[in-house]
């Protein structure tokens, strides 16, 4: 029978259930934020009361077309119903609202846009309920199309990981630079663009020397654990008190009795064996504190826990074939760095500069200056490849520079599973 009458009275009973919980629900929140302040009792008192007319009007609105949706045969029917539409309404309506501020929709900012999208909300839920399967589907494939809309614009206006990543960091998105050198590798480094060569073995030893003041002992006899001296099984007494430890390939080294004192140097397996030898004969405590004479080396810190000498060719250093980009520090837009030995511009947009321990090219691009840098080993040809090719970093590569957020105990709320569902189908 009810299919001789048409869909009117279907469309009449869902469009009452959208206008009674537009009315009810948009006009009645004021007053649940208002109760809030009057403590938790009276914000019951008014939620409760609220409830009792969304119900009541959702009542009326089932008993307009009782036949044509499921539960509304009867008066307990119709109440079920309302307590259905009402419930599964409101919390929808809740959770549009938060979704429309979050993706900037400015839905909530005009009683125009907002009144009619509520009423359209709780009409569609109303709608799922019809008896007639075709009207239902229909409601239900149209709140489900408005879900993902607005899903797809709230995963359009939630920040990037790369913009969670810079803000936390105060790091401006336009310093993120990178380049590419033939022969070179990326290196993991926070806030630089990292570059090793190729042929550069990680595990190479360091090439400085060091120098301790020991207790005494038997020639070739010493603790071999104590990590001062070369881990290595041979030992070669070259005369009492001066004997030759070859730790190859990580450290060799010469022991030197003076005194009382035994006086240890220790150096990369490349150094020549009789320089070494040399050095360490020259080697005395003065003050408590153990010098020596290196040729070619000079003595970078001092103490009685030892003495470390660098060597005096800066090239040999770690890091000293190391390629860098990074923002400009330290001088005025266009003006060469206090310090610099060398400042020569080769172009408007390119400038070069060299120092004692290093150099680096000042490239200017869209109105600000980056420096790609080198270590005193880099060729400056290849500094300057690596200069021209620069480019603003993509996301990827931003994040490969920026150092992990911050631990932070897990986001378990309902906006939180909503954000990440978002991000998942439409990021």
């Amino acid at each position: 029978m009810g299919e001789r009458h048409g869909v009117g009275p279907a469309l009449a009973q869902v469009s009452l259930a959208g206008v009674a919980g537009a009315l009810v629900v948009s006009c009645g929140i004021g007053p649940v934020v208002v109760s809030l302040f009057g403590g938790p009792v009276v914000a019951v008192v008014v939620g409760g009361v609220l409830v009792v007319v969304l119900v009541a009007a959702l009542t009326a609105a089932a008993s307009v077309a009782p036949g044509e949706s499921w539960l509304t045969g009867n008066v307990g029917g119709r109440v079920c119903w309302a307590l259905l539409v009402g419930g599964a309404g409101t919390g929808a309506w809740l959770l549009a609202w938060s979704v429309s501020d979050e993706a900037r929709l400015g839905l909530s900012e005009s009683p125009w846009l907002w009144w009619p999208a509520t009423a359209l909300l709780f009409a569609l839920v109303a709608g799922v309920l019809l008896r007639r399967w075709y009207l239902a589907l229909t409601s239900f494939a149209v709140l489900v199309a408005v879900a993902l809309l607005m899903l797809r614009a709230l995963a359009g206006a939630l920040p990037s990981d790369v913009e969670q990543r810079l803000a936390a960091s105060q790091v401006p998105r336009t310093s993120m630079m990178v380049t590419a050198v033939p022969g070179y590798h990326l290196v993991p480094a926070q806030g630089v663009w990292h570059l090793v060569p190729d042929d550069l073995d990680p595990n190479a030893p360091s090439p400085d020397v060091s120098l301790h003041a020991l207790p005494d002992g038997p020639d070739c006899r010493f603790e071999p654990h104590d990590s001062r001296y070369p881990f290595t099984d041979r030992c070669e007494v070259e005369r009492p008190g001066l004997f030759f430890l070859d730790g190859t390939p990580v450290r060799i080294g010469y022991a030197h009795r003076v005194g009382t004192t035994r006086l240890l140097l220790t150096a990369p397996p490349s150094f020549d064996r009789a320089v070494l030898r040399e050095a360490v004969l020259t080697a005395r405590v003065t003050d408590g504190v153990a010098t020596a004479v290196v040729p070619g080396y000079s003595a970078g810190s001092a103490s009685p826990q030892g003495t470390h000498f660098t060597p005096d060719d800066r090239s040999l250093l770690p890091g000293a074939r190391y390629v860098s980009v990074g923002p400009r520090l330290g001088a005025g837009f266009g003006e060469c760095t206090f310090g610099a030995q060398v400042c020569e511009t080769e172009s408007p947009a390119l400038r070069y500069e060299r120092f004692t321990d290093g150099q680096m090219y000042v490239r200017t691009e869209g109105g600000r200056e980056f420096e790609i840098r080198g270590g005193p080993g880099v060729d400056r040809e290849v500094l300057r490849t690596a200069a021209l090719a620069a480019r603003s970093a993509t996301d990827e590569e931003a994040l490969a520079m920026l150092p992990p957020p911050p631990p932070s105990p897990p986001d378990r709320s309902l906006m939180a599973s909503v954000r990440t569902l978002s991000r998942t189908l439409f990021n």
